[in-house]
């Protein structure tokens, strides 16, 4: 019995020592699931209620404690369906029963708390046969940062496959922008000057395929003669971050050189090199095109300067016999004649000075359609225009027997600054035309002056009481080569030039030309000319008759190489009883200055084997006190212009007036 009960005490012994080592072990377990940072909990399937849990597991849930976590159901700490749609308590029973047929399941499920927000768990399942109990072991952790993070990445890889296909797009669409551009593009490595990109135009006018170029640099299309500018250009890259545009030649694949314009920037990549983005233009028709418009202003050009050279010397062609016929008829004039002789002589003298006008006209309409008239700026007086224009047209008036008044505004003051010399031709064609026009009554110069927008406004109002013109008529007075009409032409003559020019003169004054006009009534032309008022001015000469200056004793030389003309400038000098020498050109002009002295000269411009420019040249190195006096058909400003500028004193043109030649003798000698 005694070994019995010592038998028993020591399975008990045993036991109890088990029993410890159990309880240690479990306490040890239970520490570790006390302490888990995981939410861990056991569930009896039996129940359906959980039997255990730890702190971690109340507080994900939000539960107040550990026996509040215990009566709790699973589907109290899920939503009802889960983010895929699903029932959860369809979904949560589909998972035990695989935890106990296949094994621990693993899975994300989405979790409630016990106010009803939820969050994302990562959930683990154990199945726990415990003592003939289905236990089930449940380790869930709060992927809520997990989650984010993963959102914000797949936002962000959304976002990059978004901007991807964008810069894919972009890309694409530049490159076919780049490659439809009508321009060459290229983009080039700085440190040697390789092709990284072209594009198709660029190509094109090398003749070089795209891959070719791609392993070319620039210096292999520039002839060497431009490798100092190519340098140029570099320096100018790297110290403004662009270069061009400038222009030199690129040779293509065949050989060929032809003209480019390049203009580019500096550029930066990632891999950190500095590379050229560089816009080239073939200019090869542009070259062409400004040759051929280069070629065509010089065919212009020459064909200008051959018609108003034409024009020049058939006005010199012209002048010349003119001169004979005017200065003969000027000569008669100083003849006792019969009253028919004087009528015939009249009318001989007005239809020398209309063809002379003809001239006159052909030369201005020829500068001002090429540009070529230019206006002078000096102080004149616009009451002497006018006498100067009745002077001029008073016996024709006189002859037709209309009354021809001058009318001047009290409140005109006189003194204006511009071309006298044109003012003079657009009051002398309106003047003539009204004559013309009128038969019987009257012609009426009006002058007046009123403030305009920024300076004075001179007013010419010219008014005749003659055939007047249409409606119709008014329109087209201004054509060139047009006057009223056929039947006016016929009747009236006239070459339909003169109120052309007239406008063309106004217009370059920046004036302006109106018409009232009746038929059978008469017409009223008034000119406004923006012209600045003078604060001096002196008086120029009187164009009346001139008495021929006594010069008994003064020789002068007359350099003519016209006989004809000889003949009427001695005819002309005679009354000055001045001592003449006539020579047939300069040659014999200079012998006769070598051989003695003279106190004039008039020199003729164009002579045979020596001209009067060359010759008043020669004279004036030798003997340059004797005054000598351009007497020539040449008439173009700058004509003039230059004779004075080399040296003659004065210039009298021919057909030469009497009365000018004998003021200009007067004022030199007298």
């Amino acid at each position: 019995m005694q070994n019995q009960v010592a038998l028993l005490e020591e399975k008990i012994k045993k036991l109890e020592a088990e029993l410890e080592v159990a309880n240690a072990e479990r306490l040890k377990y239970k520490k570790l699931f006390d302490v888990s940072g995981d939410a861990l909990s056991i569930l009896d399937l039996s129940t359906g209620k959980f039997v255990e849990c730890n702190q971690s597991a109340i507080d994900m849930h939000g539960v107040e404690s550990e026996d509040n976590f215990l009566h709790l159901s699973p589907s109290q700490l899920s939503p009802e369906f889960q983010p895929c749609g699903r029932s959860s308590e369809e979904m949560a029973i589909e998972y035990i029963q695989n935890t106990f047929t296949q094994g621990p399941q693993l899975f994300q499920w989405e979790h409630s708390k016990l106010d009803g927000s939820t969050f994302p768990c990562l959930v683990s399942l154990t199945a726990l046969p415990l003592d003939g109990q289905n236990l089930v072991l449940a380790i869930g952790r709060d992927i809520s940062e997990l989650a984010k993070a993963q959102q914000e990445l797949q936002t962000a890889l959304n976002d990059m496959q978004h901007y991807q296909s964008a810069y894919l797009y972009e890309k694409e669409k530049f490159e076919q922008f780049v490659n439809l551009a009508p321009i060459g593009i290229a983009i080039n490595r700085m440190e040697d000057g390789a092709f990284e990109y072209v594009n198709t135009e660029f190509s094109r006018f090398t003749g070089y395929d795209v891959a070719e170029l791609n392993n070319m640099d620039y210096w292999q299309l520039t002839p060497q003669k431009y490798e100092q500018q190519e340098f140029e250009q570099i320096q100018s890259l790297m110290n403004k971050g662009r270069y061009g545009p400038y222009q030199k030649e690129y040779i293509k694949k065949s050989g060929e050189v032809f003209p480019v314009l390049l203009s580019g920037v500096k550029i930066a990549r990632d891999d950190g090199k500095a590379y050229t983005w560089s816009v080239v233009q073939d200019i090869s028709q542009q070259k062409r095109i400004e040759q051929q418009l280069q070629d065509a202003k010089t065919s212009a050009e020459q064909a200008s300067k051959a018609k108003s050279d034409f024009l020049a010397n058939m006005s010199h062609e012209i002048r010349t016999p003119m001169n004979a016929i005017l200065g003969g008829l000027q000569l008669l004039k100083t003849e006792h004649l019969s009253r028919d002789l004087q009528i015939i002589l009249d009318n001989a003298s007005s239809s020398a000075k209309s063809l002379l006008t003809i001239i006159n006209d052909i030369l201005d309409y020829s500068k001002i359609e090429d540009n070529k008239l230019d206006l002078e700026q000096q102080p004149f007086s616009l009451i002497e225009v006018v006498e100067s224009v009745k002077f001029d047209v008073d016996s024709i008036a006189s002859n037709k027997g209309i009354n021809f008044n001058c009318i001047v505004d009290d409140n005109f003051a006189d003194g204006w600054v511009g071309d006298i010399v044109r003012v003079k031709q657009i009051l002398l064609n309106l003047v003539s035309n009204a004559l013309k026009f009128t038969q019987q009554g009257n012609v009426t110069i009006s002058l007046s002056c009123k403030q305009g927008a920024s300076t004075r406004l001179v007013c010419i109002e010219v008014k005749d009481s003659g055939i007047g013109m249409s409606e119709q008529a008014q329109k087209r007075i201004f054509e060139r080569f047009v006057q009223a009409d056929n039947s006016t032409t016929r009747k009236f003559g006239g070459t339909g030039l003169g109120m052309s020019i007239t406008l063309s003169l106004i217009n370059m004054m920046g004036g302006n030309i109106g018409i009232t006009s009746v038929e059978n009534e008469g017409t009223t032309i008034l000119v406004e000319l923006p012209l600045p008022k003078a604060t001096h001015f002196k008086k120029s000469e009187q164009l009346t008759s001139v008495a021929a200056p006594i010069l008994h004793g003064q020789k002068i030389l007359i350099a003519e190489d016209n006989e004809i003309n000889q003949v009427i400038i001695e005819s002309m000098m005679a009354a000055t009883k001045a001592d003449l020498t006539v020579v047939a050109n300069g040659k014999q002009a200079v012998a006769a200055v070598e051989s003695e002295d003279f106190d004039l000269i008039l020199m003729d411009i164009q002579m045979p084997e020596m001209d009067g420019v060359e010759a008043q040249h020669i004279i004036k190195q030798s003997k340059g006190y004797i005054p000598v006096v351009a007497l020539t058909a040449n008439v173009m400003v700058d004509d003039v212009k230059l004779y004075l500028q080399q040296g003659f004193v004065e210039h009298v043109s021919k057909p030469v007036d009497v009365n000018k030649l004998y003021a200009v003798l007067s004022r030199l000698l007298s």
